[in-house]
């Protein structure tokens, strides 16, 4: 285990960042036990030591759900702010970096402010017993520094995303006024449940009694009646979030999946702003907020220098279905003129593969499937796709080799593409 030696040479600045939140952030999760999964009981821990209320935080919305979770949290914190609100946000994960985890109005902390926010958060970890039942989760640690930091600073609404699930992750030891659940698949089958229903019922369990209202987007049957049932159980108000209800949003979101989306967070923050009893938002003040969204690596457009053919048009989505990846394509040709010269996807067996994978059959341009080494995501075998193969070291030269690149797959993917393009992630709006 690293000591105060380590710690002293990172904030001395002789190691570098990723150094430090290893060495923090990352310190009980690198050090657990094959098979060993998260403590729940660690969160808590650490927020008593920190002198924090988890039960009476500032206002809060909590965002749960397989996929759309990080459009509802910009959208909904955007608006939230524009209103004139002091607004903390917890990203899970970051943009690009860790770093971008724990924003306020907005904006990353300073450095000085995010290297003393860790050292704190460590500080008081250190300070609990050694790990026995299971280690604290990296998304745990940068929760609670987010809910640290916003109350030292005096946020007046928070906006809080969830790492994996709902009721088995942090943000479900967190008081919610209201919760904003997205669309939900059939993933992490071995810690959510083997089926739907199953998952459904683990991440709308974030909003707990207390928790004043449950918006979704428009589900299955099966996850619709569990968190019909849910909600009533604990005398929440339903607020079910479909086409008719993004039609006002028409013209301000963006167009597609990433719009039903961007249009959920904002009709989840104006119910917040009616839980703090707070005017209600202005359409003015709508078009304001979404026009200041700049949430890269949902259907963005960066150009990269190619020596080649001049530039590169690079897309970059973070759709994992077959109906995010078709929409992908209609934007780049809607864009363009034509299907992307080159299409870069990374998706896990346990995202939808079979859709991606009869997709990509059809495309005229070339189709490389890119495998991240870094991340632990079960990716298919070389023979089970039908196109090239590549890894994480080729995307520099890959993101060059054609006029036009779409870049689809997980969040930790487009995370990667958007670092090799350099896009600024110090704001998203």
């Amino acid at each position: 285990m690293p000591g105060a030696a380590d710690l002293a040479a990172v904030y001395s600045g002789a190691v570098d960042l990723d150094a430090l939140e290893s060495l923090t952030a990352f310190r009980e999760w690198s050090a657990r036990s094959p098979g060993q999964r998260a403590d729940p009981s660690r969160f808590g821990m650490l927020a008593a030591a920190l002198g924090l209320d988890l039960e009476h935080p500032a206002p809060a919305l909590g965002v749960v759900g397989s996929k759309g979770k990080g459009t509802t949290v910009a959208y909904a914190s955007a608006l939230l702010a524009e209103t004139g609100l002091r607004v903390g946000t917890v990203f899970s994960p970051g943009l690009v970096r860790n770093r971008d985890r724990v924003r306020v109005d907005g904006a990353v902390l300073p450095i000085d402010e995010y290297v003393a926010l860790l050292e704190r958060v460590d500080t008081a970890l250190r300070s609990l017993p050694a790990p026995v039942d299971g280690y604290l989760a990296p998304s745990g640690f940068f929760l609670v520094a987010g809910l640290a930091h916003f109350a030292a600073v005096g946020c007046e609404a928070l906006v809080l995303e969830a790492g994996i699930g709902g009721r088995r992750d942090d943000l479900g030891r967190v008081g919610l006024t209201g919760l904003a659940m997205a669309e939900v698949f059939l993933e992490h089958t071995d810690l959510l449940g083997p089926t739907i229903a199953a998952i459904a019922d683990d991440k709308v369990g974030a909003a707990r009694p207390g928790t004043r209202f449950v918006s979704h987007l428009a589900q299955s049957e099966e996850a619709e009646a569990v968190i019909r049932r849910h909600a009533d159980a604990i005398g929440a108000e339903r607020t079910r979030v479909d086409d008719a209800a993004r039609a006002p949003y028409a013209g301000i979101v963006p167009e597609g999946l990433g719009g039903l989306n961007a249009a959920h967070g904002m009709i989840a923050a104006r119910r917040l702003l009616a839980e703090l009893g707070q005017p209600e938002a202005s359409d003015e003040q709508v078009r304001a907020a979404a026009g200041r969204v700049q949430y890269p690596g949902r259907l963005s457009r960066h150009e990269l220098e190619n020596s080649a053919a001049g530039s590169s048009v690079v897309f970059i989505d973070s759709a994992i279905s077959r109906e995010g990846f078709a929409n992908a394509l209609r934007h780049v040709e809607r864009e363009t003129g034509a299907e992307p010269a080159l299409t870069l996807v990374s998706v896990p067996r346990t995202k939808d593969l079979p859709g991606f994978r009869a997709l990509a059959a059809g495309l005229v341009g070339r189709v490389v499937f890119v495998a991240l080494k870094r991340v632990h995501l079960d990716y298919p075998e070389r023979d089970e796709w039908p196109g090239e193969w590549a890894s994480a070291a080729d995307l520099p030269e890959l993101l060059r080799s054609a006029p036009t690149v779409l870049a689809i797959g997980t969040a930790s993917f487009s995370s990667e593409v958007l670092r090799h393009c350099g896009v600024d992630t110090d704001r998203v709006f």
